[in-house]
């Protein structure tokens, strides 16, 4: 088959990813297999869940290629998924490199390994996985776009959710989420992270004096995070939403029904191009999305803005109305902008023109200039306005993030803000700090940017309360959120919370 036919069927077969929701999931087991339709690191535990539970359930059960010690919390675990006659044996890196075995067979390849394990861990197996957090991978197993047979995690954090996915689709045993935290709660590292950013968040969004801000920068409309953001607005978790424009513009089109579309790497980029087809890691964004946006939604709502004379807005005032206009006009779909508006949660972009919908604003202002029409003049001070009165009119603030950047400092920033108006004599406007705080991001301090910036560096910026109480979980949130946030559906369903 040529090139160009081998893309023609790729571009037809294309599949449409569903949104990760989360009100039809019980357990572990059923998020981790919603996840498959997913994108970025939640579709690669999915798949590796569903593949290796598959070579489990096979007759050629899976070789587990290990290189860590067997009495740490990690190795205990292989140990005991081995003793229930779910791996056939256990070998380090270096004597599997050694033993010159000829068999093909599956392998499990979980965590680090050198050099010169390379040539037969990338080279002898039939097929094999491989979970470790720094990338290693055969360069077929990990392009740009596509991410088979991989999961770029922590190993012991994702090897005790497959060990609940293989306990109940093996033996029947629902693992409900709270049994995951406990778990992961006595092992140190990222695993027990995540179980304190749990602890932490159900603190915060308990807590009936605490206004909670979510933050959100990274693609996580595109990863089908969308609906996770809805159920935290619709069940009250969170109380404003600070985000980006391109977040918001892929809800949007997820909102009307409308497709994203899982990455073949058959399809090159110079294709796509033609196709006007736009990638995004391994997800794709068809342009006539972005057509349909602008036609059914954008456009009419800034027309609304024109007839009732609404020309100097702030970015909450226009997603409050794209929120009322998808209220009345979308009735049927779940929306973040439409579950924001419905429950009073005002949205916020800080980096505004950065997004489609910038784009669409500039280019609907630019034809009302050119026929001597007044513009929309998007005044950003206005959300800044009404985050210092959301920091001022509560006893305590709380801060939720996915990812940094923009979002996450727009937030923090009114801490400062208030100290410095506070300072020049404005003594009305009390000095407020964040009580509450869960960021999960991967990137680590060192990198020197504000995504993976300590809530201990934000406390030397006046910024954060250190008598607080924090978490940071340095983890792909597609993977780890959706965890946290079932757990504060299923505690307040329980009981065991309220939410207010």
């Amino acid at each position: 088959m040529k090139r160009g036919e081998a893309s023609d069927s790729a571009v037809a077969n294309l599949e449409a990813l569903q949104p990760l929701d989360l009100c039809a999931c019980k357990t572990v087991s059923d998020i981790v297999e919603g996840m498959r339709r997913c994108s970025f690191g939640a579709r690669m535990l999915g798949e590796v869940a569903h593949t290796l539970a598959e070579w489990v359930d096979g007759e050629k059960k899976p070789l587990v290629i290990f290189g860590g010690r067997s009495d740490t919390p990690l190795g205990k675990l292989l140990e005991s998924m081995h003793a229930r006659g779910w791996f056939r044996d256990i070998l380090s890196p270096q004597y599997y490199g050694a033993s010159r075995r000829r068999r093909r067979e599956h392998v499990l390849v979980v965590g680090g390994f050198t050099d010169q394990d390379t040539p037969a861990l990338f080279g002898r197996p039939e097929r094999a996985i491989f979970i470790n957090p720094w990338g290693l991978a055969p360069p077929e197993q990990a392009q740009d776009g596509h991410f088979h047979d991989v999961l770029f995690s922590d190993p012991l954090l994702i090897m005790q959710i497959l060990e609940n996915v293989l306990t109940e689709r093996r033996e029947g045993f629902p693992v409900k989420v709270s049994a995951l935290l406990e778990c992961l709660s006595r092992y140190g590292g990222v695993a027990s992270a995540v179980s304190h950013g749990a602890a932490v968040l159900e603190a915060m969004v308990a807590d009936p004096d605490c206004t909670v801000f979510l933050t959100i920068s990274g693609a996580m409309t595109i990863a089908k995070m969308g609906l996770v953001i809805c159920d935290m607005i619709d069940l009250k978790m969170v109380r404003h939403l600070t985000t980006t424009g391109a977040l918001m513009a892929h809800g949007l089109i997820e909102n009307m029904g409308l497709p994203h579309l899982r990455y073949d790497p058959r399809i090159s980029d110079k294709e796509l191009a033609e196709l006007k087809l736009n990638r995004i890691t391994n997800v794709l964004e068809p342009e006539s999305n972005f057509d349909e946006l602008e036609r059914r939604i954008i456009y009419p709502v800034l027309d609304e803005c024109a007839a009732e004379g609404a020309f100097l807005i702030g970015s909450g005032e226009l997603y409050g109305r794209i929120g009322k206009f998808l209220s009345q006009h979308f009735p049927e779909g779940r929306g973040i902008l439409k579950s924001a508006f419905e429950r009073g949660v005002p949205v916020y972009t800080p980096a505004f023109w950065d997004s489609e919908i910038g784009n669409n604003v500039f280019h609907w202002n630019r034809q009302r200039e050119e026929r001597g029409e007044p513009r929309i003049v998007l005044d950003l001070e206005r959300d800044v306005r009404r985050l210092v009165e959301a920091f001022t009119k509560t006893a305590r603030v709380g801060i939720f993030t996915i990812g940094g950047g923009v979002p996450r400092n727009t937030v923090q920033n009114t801490a400062p803000l208030l100290e410095l108006m506070h300072a020049h004599g404005l003594t009305h406007f009390p000095i407020r700090q964040i009580w509450y705080g869960c960021r999960i991001c991967p990137d680590p301090m060192w990198l020197g940017h504000l995504s993976g910036c300590t809530y201990s560096e934000g406390g030397s910026w006046r910024k954060i309360d250190p008598k607080g109480l924090f978490a940071e979980v340095l983890a792909d949130a597609t993977v780890v959120w959706p965890f946290l946030v079932k757990h504060i559906m299923d505690q307040a369903e329980r009981g065991a919370i309220t939410l207010s």
